[in-house]
This record gives C-alpha cells, sequence and structure tokens, in this order.
C-alpha cells in the first residue's frame, strides 16, 4: 500500500468515525429507553468501534511517516499495533456481552420491542452506508478489521429488528437475550481470528500466503542464479513484506549481476508482493554464512536450510 491509498483509508474512516459518532448516541438513548440487551450490548459494541476508529486513523496517519534512524523499517508496525488494541478490546466487550445475556437470561426484565425495531432500522441503513464506504480499502489491517466489524454490525441490526418483530407478534423476550448471545459470536470470531494475524505479524511469521518451498524454486529457475539459501521472509505490515537471501550465482560481470539483481527483485514483487529485498550475491555455496567458516562450524539457529518443510 503506497501513501496515497493510506490518504485514502484515513479520509473514508474519518467519514466512518462521524457516521458511528452519531449513530452511538441515538442506540445508547434508545437501549436505555426500550431496556433492550441487544441494544445496549451494540451501543458497547459500537463504543469500542468508534474509539478503533479513532485508533485506526491515528495508527494509518503514523505509518505514512518517513523511515529514520529510528525505526529503520518507517513506522508500519503502528498501525498493526492499533489493530491489535481494536480486536483485543472486541474480545473483552464480547465476553462482557455474554456475561450480561446469562444474567438477563436469569434475571429476565421487559423489552419494549417498538423502539429497538426503529433504532436496528436506522443502525442498519449506517452501518450498510460504512461497509460501501470502505469496502475498496480492505488490503488493509486496520481498514479491513473495520469492515469486518460494521458488516458484522449490519447483521446485528438485522437481528436486533428481527428481534423486535418476534416479540411484538410472539411475547417471547428473551429472543433478545439470544440475539445478544449471537452478536456476541459474531464479534468474537472476527476479533480472534484478527489478533492472530496482529500476533503473526509481530512474530515475524512468513505471511501465509507465501511458501518458502515456492519462493525459492521461482528464485531458482532465473538465469544466472545457481542456489539459493538462508532466506528469511516477514511482514513489516500486512502491506509490507521483506525478505533477505543468500544467492549463489555464476561468474558475472558488474552489468551482469545489476540485471540479475533487478529481476530478483522484480521477480519476488511480481509474484510474491515482496516489495523490500536484500539479496547477498555468493559464488560458491553459502560461503558467506558465519556458521560456514571454520571457527563458526556450529549451525545456526536462525538458518532454515536443513529444515525438512522448507
Amino acid at each position: 500500500m503506497n501513501d496515497i491509498s493510506i490518504h485514502q483509508s484515513q479520509r473514508k474512516i474519518f467519514v466512518s468515525i462521524g457516521l458511528v459518532g452519531g449513530i452511538l448516541v441515538l442506540k445508547l438513548c434508545f437501549a436505555v429507553l426500550t431496556n433492550s440487551l441487544a441494544l445496549f450490548s451494540d451501543s458497547w459494541h459500537l463504543i469500542t468501534d468508534f474509539a478503533s476508529l479513532i485508533i485506526s486513523w491515528w495508527g494509518l496517519k503514523i505509518a505514512t511517516k518517513q523511515a529514520d534512524c529510528k525505526n529503520t523499517f518507517g513506522y508500519y508496525r503502528y498501525s498493526v499495533l492499533t489493530a491489535l488494541i481494536n480486536n483485543v478490546s472486541l474480545i473483552t466487550i464480547s465476553l462482557f456481552i455474554f456475561y450480561k445475556a446469562v444474567d438477563r437470561f436469569l434475571h429476565p426484565v421487559a423489552v419494549e420491542p417498538q423502539g429497538m425495531i426503529i433504532v436496528a432500522t436506522v443502525g442498519l441503513i449506517v452501518n450498510l452506508a460504512i461497509v460501501l464506504n470502505l469496502r475498496k480499502n480492505t488490503n488493509n489491517l486496520n481498514v479491513r478489521s473495520a469492515f469486518l466489524h460494521f458488516a458484522g454490525d449490519a447483521l446485528a441490526d438485522f437481528g436486533v429488528l428481527l428481534g423486535g418483530i418476534v416479540i411484538i407478534f410472539t411475547g417471547w423476550s428473551k429472543v433478545d437475550t439470544l440475539l445478544s448471545s449471537i452478536l456476541a459470536c459474531l464479534i468474537l470470531k472476527s476479533a480472534v481470528k484478527m489478533t492472530w494475524e496482529c500476533l503473526r505479524i509481530f512474530l515475524e511469521s512468513v505471511p501465509g500466503n507465501i511458501s518458502i518451498l515456492e519462493l525459492r524454486s521461482t528464485v531458482l529457475v532465473i538465469d544466472g542464479v545457481r542456489g539459493v539459501s538462508d532466506i528469511h521472509v516477514w511482514a513489516i505490515s500486512q502491506e509490507v513484506i521483506a525478505m533477505t537471501a543468500h544467492v549463489w550465482v555464476k561468474e558475472l560481470s558488474k552489468e551482469d549481476t545489476l540485471e540479475l539483481l533487478h529481476n530478483i527483485q522484480h521477480t519476488c514483487y511480481d509474484k510474491f508482493g515482496i516489495a523490500h529485498t536484500t539479496i547477498q550475491f555468493e559464488y560458491c555455496a553459502c560461503s558467506s554464512c558465519f556458521h560456514n567458516k571454520i571457527d563458526h562450524q556450529k549451525q545456526c539457529s536462525l538458518c532454515i536450510d536443513l529444515c525438512p518443510t522448507g
């Protein structure tokens, strides 16, 4: 994601903040007036969404800062950090909603369905507007997290609307508690998934869409390459992937070496989306590896070349 795309995402997040702020005030007021747990739980969810949107906007703003001597990989991880904070808060909220649902089931109270229907209808319209606003920028972890949340919110509003109709025609008020539990499941599922994605980035795991074996094989077929070793691939953010590798090459002139490097970099970017590559050329296999020297022959714990799974 380039800076232009990040700025576009910032604008879309800012518009979403205004929409969420308006619907949040409306839902909180009607949750109190109607005594609906579904509206109350969704209001708390919206509070976290409102805060998460502000945090996401800040994270996207920081991510556009240029790399410097203190942050040599730039500030992309700030965006991942804000996404992690947002999703951990959602996990906490979903567990709280489960607690309130159990409490309401054991101690039922009267629910006002007309207010539920009115607010759920307005919420459904607003959440669908936010989903449509964010749908084209979901390649960013922050924006995708917001998109999934508000898609879930739209579904939750539809559930509250349905619950209000059921209560009017059947008088079964426990449907409100049931819908709250379903809403909590939706929140928890998406939050856990996004939290794991954030943790994988912080753990510097290989991105799930990249196979080291396939990457090595792809580089090996490039003319001039004799071997590839000591490959390391990790995500600086969901959009920015980095790689380092030792490449065993034939005897080449300076000009041919530059062309080969260019080909390797383009291949890695075009086929795997790896935007930042550091390639070390060698004239014999693993010749420059620290553990390959006579006085340092112990296998390096960071070298994956002996790993059977690649």
